[in-house]
């Protein structure tokens, strides 16, 4: 490795997994940072001062000095511009982004003449969804043929730990509306409306949701149709949040006291499992289906995990250059999700 990993949010509940992965494999190359050095400096004593803390705050900077010896960039943070994504590009050095942000996502996608120019490369889409969901819907195309639509189902754990920002963005989209271009054609969406029910731990009704994964698919994939859904592990609360998305309630969701009373709540009276899994389903013209998922515990550790993958990727193979999605670059994906098992032993790979 010529130059050394640098980790923005590195020390928050996903970056430090990612960190604990990496400095294990480059013991020393690796730098947490955030606005928080006293935050930085503790982690890096809790991992035995084998990565190194940094102050940066990458929505308010004047000195980036701390990319003067950095090959990769992985950023577990929102930010308000592209500013810090373009500085990156600009000095060569390859950038990992595991935003699930799909307007963040499109202007990062803007910068790939960019990237191509100044030799990096740059991945989007790395976690669970968008991520996993990315990989198993390539997957699915890439087994069949003339596949008409694929459906991705995505369960989640009520009991998992997530920083403030990650609970705001899923009260806001429970009540989003949005865009999506089926058959060629504008349709407009509401979050937590048309349920399917499919069985995935268990038989259960997921509902639309916003997440990137089918945007990205629907631009990068040749497949007219993709639409994403999603349950909580707990069946009354997702059953409660479409009834009250009905009732046009869930619109007191995105008013900030409310949701700081809501985080406050599920920090304070957790409820349900760390639990998570997704679920693909391809349908093509002739009829046929193509079923793949996977399951596990612990979202944040395993979006960690294939972000460290797709780090080791990048810094061991030549890859080409310009802004990707995971999908587009990792070429056999049945051996990289089998090379999650590595970091969690409980990680299920169905895939036929």
């Amino acid at each position: 490795m010529k130059g050394k990993i640098l980790i923005v949010g590195g020390y928050g509940a996903v970056g430090s997994f990612i960190a604990e992965y990496l400095m294990k494999m480059y013991p020393h190359q690796v730098i947490i940072a955030g606005r928080s050095f006293s935050k930085a400096h503790a982690k890096a004593e809790q991992f035995q001062n084998k990565v190194i803390p940094e102050q940066l705050d990458v929505n308010n900077f004047k000195d980036l000095s701390i990319l003067n010896d950095v090959e990769l960039v992985i950023m577990c943070l929102d930010q308000q511009n592209t500013d810090f994504v373009e500085h990156c590009i600009s000095k060569g050095i390859s950038y990992i982004d595991i935003s699930a942000d799909y307007q963040n996502l499109q202007e990062i996608e803007k910068l790939h003449c960019l990237a191509e120019q100044n030799n990096s490369t740059v991945v989007l889409s790395v976690g669970l969804v968008p991520g996993i969901t990315n990989l198993l819907a390539q997957y699915v195309v890439s087994q069949m043929k003339n596949v008409e639509s694929i459906d991705i189902f995505v369960l989640l754990g009520l009991g998992e730990k997530h920083g403030n920002h990650a609970y705001q963005w899923t009260f806001d989209n429970v009540d989003s509306n949005y865009t999506l271009k089926i058959h060629d054609e504008e349709k407009n969406v509401k979050s937590f409306t048309e349920p399917l029910k499919t069985n995935l731990s268990g038989s259960r009704s997921f509902y639309l949701f916003n997440f990137s994964d089918q945007h990205v698919l629907l631009n990068t994939l040749d497949v007219p149709k993709v639409q994403t859904r999603m349950a909580f592990d707990v069946e009354w609360f997702t059953g409660l949040t479409a009834f009250l998305r009905k009732l046009r309630i869930t619109k007191l969701f995105r008013n900030k006291k409310v949701q700081d009373f809501a985080i406050q709540s599920f920090k304070n009276f957790p409820m349900g499992t760390d639990v998570f899994g997704v679920k693909v389903i391809g349908k093509n013209k002739n009829g046929n289906s193509k079923v793949v998922s996977v399951t596990g515990n612990n979202e944040g550790r395993i979006t960690a995990s294939v972000a460290a993958e797709i780090a080791i990727l990048i810094l061991n193979e030549n890859l080409p250059k310009g802004v990707f999605h995971s999908h587009q670059l990792v070429k056999d994906i049945p051996t990289f999700l089998n090379k999650l098992k590595n970091y969690d032993s409980g990680f299920q790979i169905n895939i036929q």
